[in-house]
């Protein structure tokens, strides 16, 4: 579910047990994601925090382990936005909220290396798209971030 927060994906990645190789493990993943229906891609959507979230992005890093094992997702995901100024994590929570009245979901992008003027410049892009072209792209930024999460529970540079 770390990988992926969809149960119907993550029950069919378990029944498919066991992998061969890391790629096997790796294409099973990305294709049955491929074939997630609307209803597991907002169930998926609805995981993610949303993109410049300082607080709820400090607090998850605080309760994350020391020992790396647990590292916290989000955090490495996104902790290059605690660098970002005021005016900055403002925009983007303002733009956050205004994407999510007019989309019905979250903004979503794989952020991983990203700095916060890029989400920011991201979000304003994709803002007025067509709600459709939206859902998808949300789908194929989550393909990006699940391939990357497997990647690193493997020890894999993602």
């Amino acid at each position: 579910m770390s990988w992926c927060h969809c149960a119907n994906w993550a029950a069919d990645i378990i029944a498919q047990r066991p992998f061969v190789t890391l790629e096997t493990l790796r294409q099973s993943c990305q294709t049955r994601w491929q074939h997630a229906t609307s209803v597991e891609v907002e169930e998926a959507l609805a995981a993610h925090p949303l993109i410049g979230d300082v607080a709820l992005l400090q607090a998850k890093f605080a309760a994350a382990s020391d020992d790396g094992a647990r590292r916290n997702t989000a955090f490495a995901e996104q902790g290059q936005v605690l660098k970002a100024g005021t005016a900055t994590l403002d925009e983007l929570a303002r733009l956050n909220v205004a994407y999510k009245e007019r989309h019905g979901f979250i903004f979503i992008i794989f952020a991983k290396h990203l700095s916060a003027e890029e989400m920011l410049a991201a979000i304003a892009a994709r803002i007025d798209n067509d709600t459709n072209h939206e859902f998808a792209q949300a789908a194929a930024e989550q393909t990006k971030i699940m391939l990357a999460r497997i990647a690193t529970t493997f020890g894999l540079d993602a």
